[in-house]
This record gives structure tokens, sequence and C-alpha cells, in this order.
């Protein structure tokens, strides 16, 4: 098997690919890829006449790869959002990552391949028929045995003046539109807000060519982000020895915000994309114990409820899940639930009347979220080689 550097804590969806490939005797023909690793300045050639594989790190593994597309059934498991950090249109383009697999795709049509992928609906952007996917869970399953153990925040400060949590470290548009919102709204005060990034964005229109009913409002909530202090100020290099150590840095840090707080925001990685990773801010968010806002693609939510999770639907008004325009998708969460982010009595008693159903989504967590991924893998695994005669 091709291993190109795994990601920090992947053993979950590691485990499964070598499994499921050792099932049909295919692992000398299988590529595990962490495409965080993946230059963003490829120009979408795979076919090594062209000779512009280019890896950020490792650089001997190119033709490795390239010789390893040499059966008639290829497996590929890639771990990792297939987006760029810079990906902020607001159309449907495809994500830059899944353009490099599409073209291989196209390069090989008389192969078969079994793509095992972090994101759901990627199907949206590759549909070649030589292609069957298998979402097998993204970065939601990394530290499975860390986050098992790990202890929830089910007692809260209850004398807090704050009731929401929004965190935002890496740039990307939705979170600069998000806080800018919260900002014009003048609602900061009532939440713990980070924005790291706030001070690398001169323009905020240009950054994310976004269109919106009332730009003032996020013009002046931009200038206010611009010329104050948020109320968390953490450093954004949470991670040591780019370990990714997600559970120390809820210990360390999060805990603290989470106990304090009793909705959050989660600004998920994808958002503007019509395929999403699930991360550990999500996971984040159901161990703090919070009444979750999900900023992320269409249909998250949903995938989440159909997963087994209580969305706390008689609660928050998740209307915004169905909206393709990520602009109107923000303001329709934040302003049918700007009660909830803002009452904090009435947020509180919500909490403490509904603590069960927080217990009960941790459960599922520790033992059931891992068992619907695998189960889910090995299904479609299944399936697609009952379709291709193996």
């Amino acid at each position: 098997m091709v291993l190109l550097v795994r990601p920090p804590g992947d053993k979950f969806t590691f485990r499964l690919f070598f499994k499921l490939a050792a099932t049909i005797k295919c692992l000398k023909n299988s590529l595990y890829l962490w495409s965080a690793k993946i230059d963003p300045k490829y120009e979408h050639g795979w076919w090594p006449e062209k000779d512009k594989w280019v890896l950020e790190t490792e650089l001997d593994y190119r033709k490795h790869l390239i010789d390893s597309i040499n059966q008639d059934v290829v497996l590929i498991g890639v771990k990792d959002h297939l987006t760029s950090g810079e990906f902020n249109s607001r159309f449907q383009k495809i994500p830059v990552i899944a353009d490099y697999l599409k073209s291989l795709f196209e390069y090989y049509p008389n192969k078969k391949f079994i793509l095992f992928t972090s994101v759901e609906n990627l199907e949206f952007y590759i549909n070649a028929d030589n292609v069957r996917i298998v979402p097998w869970g993204g970065d939601i399953t990394n530290h499975q045995h860390e986050y098992q153990k790990l202890q929830p925040i089910l007692e809260k400060n209850l004398d807090s003046n704050y009731t929401f949590l929004s965190l935002n470290r890496n740039k990307r548009a939705h979170r600069a539109m998000l806080v800018s919102l919260l900002y014009g709204l003048d609602i900061q005060n009532s939440g713990l807000i980070s924005c790291m990034f706030k001070d690398s964005i001169d323009d905020l229109f240009e950054y994310t060519d976004w269109k919106v009913t009332n730009t003032s409002v996020y013009l002046k909530g931009f200038d206010v982000l611009r010329t104050s202090s948020t109320s968390i100020n953490d450093s954004p290099k949470i991670y040591h020895n780019n370990n990714n150590d997600n559970v120390a840095n809820f210990k360390n840090k999060l805990a603290n915000y989470y106990k304090d707080t009793f909705v959050e925001i989660v600004c998920e990685t994808s958002y503007t994309e019509a395929c999403y990773n699930l991360t550990e801010k999500t996971l984040n968010s159901i161990y703090g114990c919070s009444f979750p806002i999900l900023l992320c693609s269409k249909g998250s939510v949903e995938f989440l409820r159909s997963m087994g999770l209580d969305m706390f639907d008689d609660i928050i008004d998740h209307s915004y899940d169905n909206i393709s325009d990520p602009a109107e998708r923000l303001e329709c969460a934040i302003l049918n639930n700007k009660e909830l982010l803002t009452n904090n009595k009435r947020t509180k008693d919500l909490w403490i009347k509904n603590q069960n159903r927080f217990k009960n989504n941790i459960d599922f967590c520790r033992e059931r979220l891992y068992n619907f991924y695998n189960t889910r893998s090995n299904d479609l695994f299944k399936e697609i080689l009952h379709d291709y005669n193996i």
C-alpha cells in the first residue's frame, strides 16, 4: 500500500481502510493520501508525462503513486477536507483537491476506482462511471479512544453573563462574515467570540465575494471588530509539534469557554461547498454540551439528525440547513435564533431542563457514532464489490 503521510490522530479511518482493502487482497494497489499535504498550486495533472504531481513534503512518493495505478481495480483513501483554505466562492465550483481526483479518474477511464473520502456528498463533484465513493467519516472520527474517555461539560457556570460561544481560528469566508454579522447586530457582548484572523483582512467583501441584502450591517460589524478586542484572544497556534491534539486543546482551553456558555455557533471548516467534512469542532460542541447552531454546508444538520444525534429541533430553528445560498443560510441561522443567542436567562433555563438530552448525545458519540461510520462503510463497500463483480 502506498502511504502518503497520515494526519495526526488518524487511526479510525486508516484501520478501516486497511481492513476493507485486505478483504479483497487489494493492499498492493491501494493508496492512502492526506490531501493537506498536496500543494494547492498544483495544476490538475496526475499523469506521469506531465510531471506535475507535487507534494509539500515527501516528493519521492510521486513515482510510487504513479506506479501504483497499474491494476484494474484501485482503492484510494483520502483523509482530509478535499477543499482549499481559500475556497470562498458563493458558487458551486469544484473544490481544488476534488478536481485533482477527477482528472485522475478521467485519465484512466478503463480502470475501476473505489474512493474512500472524509467528506459527505462528494458525488456532487465526482460522478464518473468508473468511480464508486465510500464516505467513511472525517476529522470527527480522529482521536477516537481519547474522545471516548473525555469528560463532558455537564456542569455549567449558571452565573455566567455569556450565552453563546463562537470560535473562529483559521481564516475562512463564512467565519469572517459570521463575526462581522454578530458585531453588526450588536450582540457580541452576549457571547465569547474568537477571531484570530481579523487583522489579516482589509476588505471584507473583496475577500469573501458574498452578496448580501444589507451590506451596511456587515461593514459596520467588521469596522467594530477591527478596532476592538474579541472576548477570546488565544493564539491561533493551538497545536504543538503539528500534533493536532484536539482532546488536549479541549481540556486545556475550550472546556473553560464551554462552562461559561450554553449555545455554540459551530463554524465548521466546510461551508460554501456542496460536500462537507464534519470535524472535531462538531464533536467538541457535543462534549461541551451546548445547543448547536451548525454553520456547515447545506444538509449537514439533517445528516447528524439522521445519524441519531439530537439536534434540539424544538429549541433551535434549523431551517437554515435547507438553504443553498451561503449568505442567506448564515443570516437565517443567526437571525432566526437571535433570542436563543441573547436571552441569557431563558437559554439557561432551557439548558437546565434538557441536561439529559446532552448526556444522551455524549453516550451516542462514545460508541454509536463510530459504529455508524463503520457499518455504513462496510455496507457500501460490499455493494460496490457486487457491482464491480469482485
